[in-house]
């Protein structure tokens, strides 16, 4: 599949349905009362409009890529840069024009229609369809959220069907009380420019068994500490620290899930001091142990 699919003009990728949409490569799902939680790559898109038959919130879980889009009869288009962990906040039945050449791994979480329009009742919105098309969106609320179903889907759905519909309830509610109104889409251009940043985030997922410091991130950026970290931070919404963390611990459940490592060598191959550090930011991160990780992706 992959950049062999030709995406259809208007084309509406069903993330709920029986059948897979063919531009996105399933691996797994879970779904319960309206929510469903997915795992799968995305085609390579050159150049048509498409967008999702459900509201969708997908979370960028491979490299970063660079984006183009533009809004249906919009003259500007736009370049982004999308980050690892960053979410994209797509409207139902909303198709924009959109590039990208990369096939990344996206973590979905997809809402069926009649949950929506319960929780507009329940929660008093009344202004339908107001969420915009949103690209790099870091908000903590989301990350927690999201990172909670990740773990649902990672083993299987282990806390069972109510926690999975009430963690999407959650998600769903704040979505529509903090971006039904927004007119204006908070992405990751601006601050430290896509050129730089690309560079930078190479330069991280280069080095993630090393100690990197602000000072070693700003000299390849070519600015001044106190510069990088303020730019850095508005480009991603997160500090440069918490984004290397971030993207250690993504590497180190790769590894542990993927290969016959064990937890010491990992801890070691990514910069971490010691077992028990390794260990202790793991869980704050991923929710469990990295033994315990190991053990249930076998």
């Amino acid at each position: 599949m992959g950049a062999a699919y030709r995406w259809r003009r208007h084309e509406l990728i069903d993330f709920t349905g029986a059948k897979p949409s063919p531009g996105f490569m399933l691996c797994s799902r879970l779904t319960a009362g309206g929510v469903t939680v997915s795992r799968g790559r995305l085609a390579a898109n050159d150049g048509v409009e498409i967008g999702a038959a459900q509201l969708v919130v997908a979370v960028v879980e491979s490299d970063a890529f660079e984006m183009e889009w533009r809004p249906v009869g919009g003259d500007n288009s736009r370049r982004l840069w999308l980050l690892p962990n960053s979410a994209q906040i797509v409207p139902a039945g909303a198709p924009c024009h959109s590039r990208w050449r990369a096939r990344p791994t996206l973590l979905t979480i997809a809402f069926e229609p009649a949950l929506i329009e319960k929780q507009l009742r329940e929660i008093g919105v009344r202004e339908k369809g107001a969420i915009r098309a949103r690209f790099g969106v870091r908000d903590p609320e989301i990350d927690s959220i999201v990172a909670k179903l990740r773990l649902e889907l990672q083993f299987g759905g282990w806390s069972g069907r109510p926690y999975l519909e009430s963690l999407g309830v959650v998600l769903a509610v704040h979505l529509l009380r903090n971006y039904a109104s927004a007119r204006s889409s908070r992405t990751t251009d601006g601050g430290l420019g896509s050129r730089r940043l690309r560079r930078v985030v190479d330069f991280i997922d280069a080095h993630l068994g090393e100690e990197l410091t602000q000072a070693d991130l700003a000299r390849v950026a070519e600015l001044s500490p106190h510069h990088f970290a303020s730019a850095f931070r508005t480009s991603t919404g997160v500090a440069p620290h918490r984004y290397l963390t971030e993207r250690r611990i993504a590497r180190a459940c790769e590894l542990l899930a993927r290969s016959e490592a064990t937890v010491t060598t990992v801890a070691h191959a990514l910069g971490f001091a010691s077992h028990g550090h390794f260990s202790e930011t793991f869980r704050r991160f991923v929710g469990v142990t990295p033994s315990e990780y190991k053990t249930a992706s076998r």
